[in-house]
C-alpha cells in the first residue's frame, strides 16, 4: 500500500462517522473557538502538503495544520496529529490523510472534524466529551458508519476496500443502503460497491476455541464434553464468546444463543433482546444491551451477577468471580469477588480513568487507556499485571494466569504464566485480535487467518486451516 494514492474523484462515497462528545470552551456568543491542530509526532519520513500548494515537505514536530492540508508518512514511517478538541489520529506507514473540515462552535460546543484517509491505516482515539451533536468523520470510498465510542481502526485498501475495526464502543456500518452494527472486538469489510459484511472474531474458552465467520457461521474447536462446541448450526450470529464449559452468540436482532454446560444457569439466555454483545466467566454470562443496562445469568455466588443497576454501559468483561463494565466516559465498574479466596483486588477499578477496553482473566481485570498504555490490577503472583511498560496498545485479552496485548502494528505481546507456551506470541505479525484461554492464546490475522501457541491437549489450538473472512 505505501505511496499508492487513490484518485478523490473516488472518495466522497465513504464517511466514517464518530459521534462523539465535547465541551464548550470559553468564548462568547456563536463565534467558533479555536481549532488550533498539530503534527505533533513524526517519525521518519514523514510529509506535508499545505493547502494551496503542490509541494511535498518535510513535516516538523509542533507544525500547525488547517483545513486543506495533506499528511503522508512513508515505508517505515508514523505521525500523530492531534486535533483542537484532544482527539488524536495516528498514521502507519504507507497511510494519507487530507483535512477537510475542523470546527468548534462555542455557545453549543458542538465540534466537527472531517478527514479524508487516502490509503494505509489509522488509530482513532476519539476524546470523550459532552454533546453528541459532534462528530468526528473519516472518509474514504467504499461505505459509511456511524459511531458512538472511543476508539477505531480504519485501514484503506489499493482498491478502496475499506476494513473498520471496533475497539470501544457501537459502530454502524452503512453502505449500499445497508446499516451493519459491528460490536466491540469485531472487524467490518466494506468493499467498493457492496454493503458491509463483519469479518470474523476469535474466542477462547478455558479449553476451546471459537471462531465467527464474515458470514455469521460459527467454528469451534476443542474440549466438547458438555456440547460447548456444537455450534454449527448457528446463523446471523455477530458476536461471540466462550466461557469454562460454555460458549454463547449474539445474533443480529439482538437475540442470544448458547450452548454446554448449564447447572448454574449460564446458559439461561433464550428470552435476552437487544442484546449488542456477551462476556463469559466460568459459569456465568453477561450481556450488554443497546441502551447500555447490563444484564446477567449464573452462578452468583461472589455478586458477579449484581450488575442490573449499572447503567451508561459500553463494553463488558467477565472472570471467574467477577464482572467488569466499562462506562461511555471512560470509568469502570466491577461486581463480584466476595467470597473467600476470591478477591485479589481485580474489582479494585474504581479510579481507573480514560479506558477504552477492559478485559477479565482469572483472578485480574486489565484494561486499556485511550493513549494506547495499559493498567493491571487483581492476582499477580505470575506477572500477568506487569503491563505497566506496554504501549501502543490497541486490544488486550486475559486469560486464567496471563495476560496479551495486540499492539497497533499488528504485533502481539504477552506476560503471565508461560507453561506451554501461551506468552510465546512475539513473533506475530498482522494481528488485529487476541483471545486468551487458560493455557492457550489465539491471535486473528487481518487475512482471517489464525495463529494459536500453548496448550493443545483438546485441539484448541488446532485453527491453522480456519479462515473467517
Amino acid at each position: 500500500m505505501s505511496g499508492h494514492i487513490l484518485s478523490k474523484k473516488l472518495l466522497s462515497i465513504f464517511a466514517l462517522v464518530i459521534l462523539v462528545t465535547s465541551a464548550s470552551v470559553g468564548c462568547g456568543g456563536g463565534s467558533p473557538c479555536s481549532t488550533l491542530t498539530t503534527l505533533s509526532t513524526a517519525e521518519g519520513d514523514v510529509l506535508v502538503m499545505k493547502v494551496g500548494t503542490n509541494t511535498w515537505v518535510q513535516g516538523q514536530v509542533g507544525m500547525s495544520l488547517i483545513i486543506g492540508d495533506t499528511v503522508k508518512t512513508g515505508d517505515n514511517s508514523g505521525a500523530l496529529v492531534t486535533f483542537f478538541d484532544g482527539s488524536t489520529i495516528e498514521l502507519e506507514a504507507g497511510t494519507q490523510i487530507e483535512i477537510l473540515s475542523l470546527a468548534m462552535v462555542c455557545s453549543t460546543g458542538v465540534t466537527t472534524i472531517t478527514l479524508l484517509q487516502t490509503i494505509g491505516t489509522t488509530i482513532s482515539r476519539v476524546t470523550a466529551l459532552l454533546d453528541p451533536a459532534s462528530s468526528y468523520t473519516v472518509e474514504t470510498q467504499s461505505g459509511a458508519a456511524a459511531v458512538r465510542g472511543s476508539v477505531m481502526v480504519v485501514t484503506v485498501g489499493e482498491d478502496g476496500t475499506t476494513w473498520i475495526t471496533n475497539i470501544e464502543g457501537n459502530i454502524w456500518a452503512i453502505a449500499q443502503g445497508v446499516e451493519l452494527p459491528v460490536p466491540p472486538g469485531q472487524q467490518c469489510i466494506i468493499r467498493p460497491g457492496q454493503p458491509p459484511a463483519l469479518i470474523m472474531m476469535v474466542a477462547a474458552g478455558d479449553f476451546h476455541t471459537v471462531g465467527l465467520e464474515s458470514d455469521g457461521s460459527v467454528v469451534a474447536v476443542g474440549m466438547n464434553d458438555d456440547g460447548q462446541c456444537d455450534v454449527g448450526n448457528w446463523t446471523d450470529i455477530t458476536h461471540v464468546a466462550a466461557g469454562y464449559y460454555h460458549t454463547v452468540g449474539v445474533k443480529a436482532d439482538g437475540t442470544v444463543v448458547a450452548m454446554g454446560w448449564n447447572e448454574g444457569g449460564q446458559c439461561d439466555v433464550g428470552n435476552w433482546t437487544d442484546i449488542t454483545h456477551v462476556a463469559t466467566g466460568n459459569f456465568h454470562t453477561v450481556g450488554a444491551k443497546s441502551d447500555g443496562s447490563v444484564v446477567a445469568v449464573g452462578i452468583n455466588y461472589d455478586g458477579q451477577c449484581d450488575v442490573g443497576a449499572w447503567t451508561d454501559i459500553t463494553h463488558v468483561a467477565a472472570g471467574t468471580c467477577h464482572t467488569v463494565g466499562l462506562k461511555s466516559d471512560g470509568t469502570v465498574v466491577a461486581a463480584g469477588c466476595a467470597g473467600e479466596g476470591g478477591n485479589y483486588g481485580q474489582c479494585d477499578v474504581g479510579d481507573w480513568t480514560d479506558i477504552i477496553q477492559v478485559a477479565a482473566g482469572n483472578y485480574h481485570t486489565v484494561g486499556v487507556k485511550s493513549d494506547g498504555t495499559v493498567v493491571a490490577m487483581g492476582w499477580n503472583d505470575d506477572g500477568q499485571c506487569n503491563v505497566s511498560g506496554w504501549t501502543d496498545i490497541i486490544q488486550v485479552a486475559a486469560g486464567y494466569y496471563h495476560t496479551v496485548g495486540v499492539k497497533s502494528d499488528g504485533t502481539a505481546v504477552a506476560v503471565g504464566t508461560n507453561f506451554l507456551g501461551e506468552c510465546d506470541v512475539n513473533t506475530w505479525t498482522g494481528i488485529i485480535q487476541a483471545a486468551a484461554g487458560e493455557l492457550h492464546t489465539v491471535g486473528l490475522k487481518a487475512d482471517g487467518t489464525l495463529v494459536a501457541a500453548g496448550d493443545s491437549s483438546y485441539e484448541q489450538c488446532e485453527v491453522g486451516t480456519w479462515d473467517l473472512n
